[in-house]
C-alpha cells in the first residue's frame, strides 16, 4: 500500500472555454503514477460541480465510457483532482477524458498506470560516496541520483538509517541559511532537467564520522533502499598536511638520535647542520648522488605510505595497513645497493674530484667540477621517477586510495640501467683531486731584484705532480709556480698522483694578505679547490687613537693573531716605523697591544700586521 498520494500536475492550459466546443492547447504526455495515486488537472474556469473523469483503454464496445471516477473541482475553479482506484483496477495505459455539462475534453496523450514496484523509489547512487566538508556551508553536501524521485525536492523525505527523518528547510530559510553559509536543516533541490533523477542535497550535519551512514528516501509512501556514504571528519589537504606533518616529525626523531653523533660539521668558515652531512661526503666536502638518491626514495616511500595509512584510518575507516607494492622491494633494493656500490667503488678506486671549496647542488652532476653524464643521468631519473611517484599518490583522492601505486617492471629497468651507468661512470672515470689539509709554510714579500714569494704544503689524494694552478680565476703559466713532491701516492691510479705535494709560488706579492682560492686540475679536467691562508689574519674596521708624540700602548681587534707578529705604521702624516716583535704583544686571538707613535697630525692611519711567515693584515686607525 502507497502510504502518500502523489499529486501530478499536468498545466492543462484551459483558456476561453466553451461549453458548447471547449478549445483545449497542446499539453506533454502524462506522467507515470499507480494505483491509488492522486492526479491533478490545472486549467480555468472548471465548473464547481457535476465534473467526472472517464479513463479508457481504447477497446471499450461503442457506448462504453470505461473506469468513471468523480473529479473534485478547487474553489478558484482553476484546478481539478481524482483519484485511481486502489483495488480491482488494472495497470496499463489509459485515454483520459473530461466529461461536464454533457461535454466531453480529451486531454492530450495518456495516462500510464505502474505496477506499484515499478513506481518505487530508488536510489542507484549518492556522489561523492566519501564524501568532505563544504567550502560553501557549514554541512556536507552531495547528490542522490535515481529513479521515481519526488515531483518536487521537498516530495523527498531524507532518512538515517538508525536516526530517523532529517528536517528539511523552506525555500525562505534555505535562502537565508545559504546567505549565512550556516544550515540549521538540510536544503533540497534539483538541477533544471534534473527532476525526479538527481536530488542535491546542501547543509547535511552527519550524527557521527565513526563509519558509513546509511542513507534512505521516502517517496509517496514508498521507501528506498538504503545507501552508504563516509563523510571525513578531515579535508583532503588537511589530510596531505598531517602526512607531511608525520613524515617531517619522523624525520627530526631520526635527526635527534644522531644529532650527538654527528654534530656541527664545518668546511672553511661555513658550519653545515648534520641534516646537511646525511648528503654530504665528508672524504670530498661535496654532495653526494648515491646519499641523494637514497634519501630521495626512502623519503618518499616513508611519506606515501604514511599517506596511505591516513587516508585508511581517517577517510575510509579501514583500520588495516596498506599493502606494500611487490615493486617497491626491488626499488628500495636497487638504491639501496646503488650506495653500497658506490662506497665501495670509492674505498677501491678513488673518489671523485673534490670540485669548489663548499658544497654546491652542482655537485650532484659533477665530478671534480666537470658536468658527468653518468651523474646527470642517473640526478635527473632519480627526480623524475621519486617525484613522478609522490605526484600519482598526492594526485589520488584519499576517499579512493587503498594502497600505493605498483612500480611497473618497465620502471625498474629503467631505474637499474641507470644505476648500472652512474657505478660504471665512477669505475671507468680516474679519481680526481681531494685536498684534506692546507698550510702557507713560507711566504717572503719582494726585495729589489726579487719577487714574492709563498710555499703552500698540501696534503689529500690523487694530487698530481703535473697539475694546472689556478688562483681566484686566474690560471698560472707553468714559470709562475711549481709543484714539488713530498709523497707519492701507492698503487696510484695515476703515476703522478701524490698523496703530499709543495706548490711554491714564485710571484706572490698579491697573495701574501687576505684570502685567496687555489685550484688544482688533473689532465682529466677533475679539480679540487681550496682557500688558503686557512684563518687569514684581519684587522677590525673602526680602530682609533688619540694624537699623542709619545708611545703609547694601543688595542687592536681582528681575527687569528699570534705570538711572534710584528707590524708597520704609518700615521696621518706619512711617517713610516716599523714595529717589532716586542712592540706587538698577543692578548687573544682577537685582541693584540701595539705600542706605537700616534702622531700629532690627525686623520687616518695605516697599520700592517705581519705574521712570523710573513702573511700580512692590513687596517686603518682613525687618529682623532
Amino acid at each position: 500500500m502507497l502510504k502518500r498520494a502523489l499529486s501530478i500536475s499536468l498545466m492543462l492550459l484551459l483558456s476561453n472555454i466553451s461549453w458548447g466546443a471547449p478549445g483545449v492547447s497542446p499539453v506533454p504526455a502524462l506522467p507515470a503514477t499507480t494505483r491509488g495515486q492522486t492526479v491533478t488537472v490545472q486549467g480555468s474556469n472548471f465548473p464547481a460541480q457535476g465534473v467526472v473523469v472517464h479513463l479508457r483503454t481504447g477497446r471499450e464496445d461503442s457506448g462504453n465510457k470505461g473506469r468513471t471516477i468523480v473529479a473534485v473541482v478547487a474553489s478558484d475553479g482553476k484546478s481539478l483532482s481524482f483519484k485511481l482506484p486502489q483495488d480491482h483496477f488494472d495497470t496499463g495505459r489509459y485515454l483520459v477524458y473530461l466529461d461536464f455539462d454533457s461535454t466531453e475534453l480529451a486531454l492530450p496523450g495518456d495516462l500510464t498506470v505502474l505496477p506499484d514496484e515499478a513506481a518505487k523509489v530508488q536510489i542507484d547512487s549518492i556522489y561523492p560516496a566519501t564524501d568532505y566538508a563544504s567550502n560553501e556551508d557549514d554541512g556536507y553536501d552531495f547528490d542522490i541520483s535515481g529513479t521515481n524521485l519526488g515531483q518536487a525536492p521537498d516530495d523527498n523525505y531524507l532518512e538515517v538509517v538508525g536516526a530517523g527523518r532529517q528536517s528539511v528547510g523552506t525555500p525562505s530559510e534555505c535562502a537565508a541559511y545559504a546567505t549565512a553559509r550556516v544550515f540549521k536543516k538540510i536544503c533540497l533541490s534539483y538541477d533544471t532537467g534534473m527532476e525526479t533523477r538527481r536530488l542535491t542535497v546542501k547543509g547535511f550535519h552527519p550524527v557521527s564520522f565513526q563509519e558509513p551512514i546509511q542513507l534512505r528516501l521516502r517517496v509517496n509512501g514508498t521507501l528506498s533502499e538504503a545507501r552508504p556514504v563516509t563523510f571525513s571528519r578531515i579535508t583532503p589537504t588537511e589530510l596531505r598536511g598531517l602526512a607531511t606533518v608525520l613524515s617531517l616529525v619522523l624525520g627530526l626523531i631520526v635527526l635527534a638520535l644522531v644529532w650527538k653523533g654527528i654534530g656541527i660539521y664545518k668546511i672553511g668558515d661555513q658550519d653545515y647542520s648534520p641534516a646537511a652531512s646525511f648528503f654530504l661526503d665528508k672524504q670530498t666536502n661535496s654532495y653526494s648522488l648515491s646519499k641523494f638518491q637514497l634519501l630521495a626514495w626512502t623519503g618518499v616511500a616513508v611519506f606515501s605510505y604514511i599517506f596511505a595509512f591516513l587516508c585508511r584510518i581517517l577517510i575510509q575507516w579501514d583500520f588495516t595497513f596498506p599493502e606494500i607494492p611487490s615493486g617497491w622491494s626491488t626499488l628500495l633494493g636497487i638504491s639501496v645497493g646503488t650506495t653500497v656500490a658506490a662506497v665501495g667503488i670509492t674505498s677501491n678506486h678513488g673518489p671523485k674530484g673534490a670540485g669548489p671549496v663548499s658544497p654546491s647542488i652542482s655537485d650532484l652532476i659533477c665530478s671534480g667540477g666537470l658536468v658527468a653524464s653518468d651523474r646527470f643521468q642517473f640526478f635527473v631519473w632519480t627526480l623524475v621517477g621519486s617525484g613522478g611517484f609522490l605526484g600519482l599518490v598526492m594526485a589520488h583522492d584519499p576517499s579512493t586510495l587503498k594502497d600505493l601505486p605498483d612500480v611497473p617492471a618497465s620502471f625498474l629497468y629503467l631505474m637499474g640501467i641507470s644505476a648500472t651507468g652512474y657505478l660504471g661512470g665512477k669505475l671507468v672515470r680516474s679519481p680526481g683531486p681531494v685536498v684534506a689539509q692546507l698550510l702557507v709554510t713560507a711566504a717572503a714579500p719582494a726585495v729589489v731584484g726579487s719577487p714574492a714569494t709563498m710555499a703552500i704544503n698540501i696534503k689529500g689524494e690523487n694530487l698530481s705532480q703535473n697539475a694546472l694552478v689556478n688562483i681566484d680565476g686566474d690560471t698560472l703559466r707553468p714559470d709562475q709556480f711549481a709543484i714539488d713532491v713530498v709523497k707519492a701516492q701507492v698503487q696510484a691510479a695515476d703515476p703522478s698522483f701524490c698523496t703530499e705535494v709543495n706548490v711554491r709560488l714564485k710571484d706572490a706579492a698579491s697573495y701574501l694578505e687576505g684570502l685567496h682560492t687555489l685550484i688544482l686540475t688533473d689532465k682529466d679536467g677533475q679539480m679540487a679547490a681550496c682557500s688558503f691562508p686557512v684563518d687569514p689574519l684581519t684587522i677590525d674596521p673602526n680602530q682609533s687613537v688619540t694624537p699623542d708624540d709619545q708611545p703609547r700602548a694601543v688595542t687592536v681587534t681582528g681575527r687569528n693573531f699570534a705570538d711572534g707578529m710584528t707590524a708597520q705604521w704609518t700615521d696621518a702624516g706619512s711617517k713610516v716605523a716599523t714595529l717589532t716583535t716586542t712592540d706587538v704583544s698577543k692578548i687573544l686571538d682577537t685582541k693584540l697591544s701595539i705600542t706605537l707613535i700616534p702622531g700629532m697630525t690627525k686623520g687616518l692611519g695605516t697599520l700592517v700586521l705581519i705574521s712570523a711567515i710573513n702573511l700580512r693584515a692590513t687596517g686603518s686607525v682613525q687618529v682623532n
